[in-house]
C-alpha cells in the first residue's frame, strides 16, 4: 500500500521520495508527542515528522494514531482500511509541503486525500 500511495503522489506532485516510515502508535504516545513537538493537549490521527532539508529528496516519519483512526472510521462510516488510507495520504501530502492551518487549506488538502484515494482505489 504504503509504495503504491507513494508512487501515485510522485507521479502527480512530481516529488521525489527517498525514505518514508509509518508508524503506527496509541492514544497515549500520539498525545506524548503532541504536547511535546507542537504544544497540543489533545490526540490526533496523525503526526508527520519530514527530515529532509530541500525540497527533494522527501523523507520522513508518519506517526497514526490507531485507535484514533478506528474512532473516525466509525463516526464518519468508513472501513478502518480507508480512513488509513486516506490519513497516510494526509501524511504524504505534509511531506510533499501541504499545510492544513487554514480552512481553505484543510479543504484542499481533503480533496486531493480524495483525488488519490480513488486513483488508488483503481490502481
Amino acid at each position: 500500500m504504503l509504495r503504491c500511495l507513494i508512487d501515485l503522489v510522485h507521479e502527480h506532485e512530481k516529488r521525489n521520495f527517498l525514505h518514508v516510515e509509518v508508524v503506527f502508535v496509541n492514544d497515549m504516545e500520539i498525545l506524548e508527542m503532541n504536547r511535546r513537538y507542537l504544544g497540543h493537549d489533545h490526540v490526533t490521527d496523525i503526526i508527520t515528522f519530514p527530515y529532509h532539508e530541500n525540497d527533494d529528496p522527501v523523507e520522513g516519519t508518519l506517526f497514526c494514531c490507531a485507535p484514533q483512526i478506528r474512532r473516525q472510521s466509525e463516526e464518519i462510516g468508513v472501513t478502518f482500511d480507508t480512513e488509513v488510507l486516506r490519513i497516510v495520504i494526509h501524511g504524504l501530502l505534509h511531506l510533499v509541503g501541504y499545510d492544513d492551518e487554514t480552512e481553505a487549506q484543510r479543504n484542499h488538502m481533503h480533496s486531493l486525500e480524495n483525488k488519490y484515494i480513488r486513483l488508488y482505489l483503481d490502481y
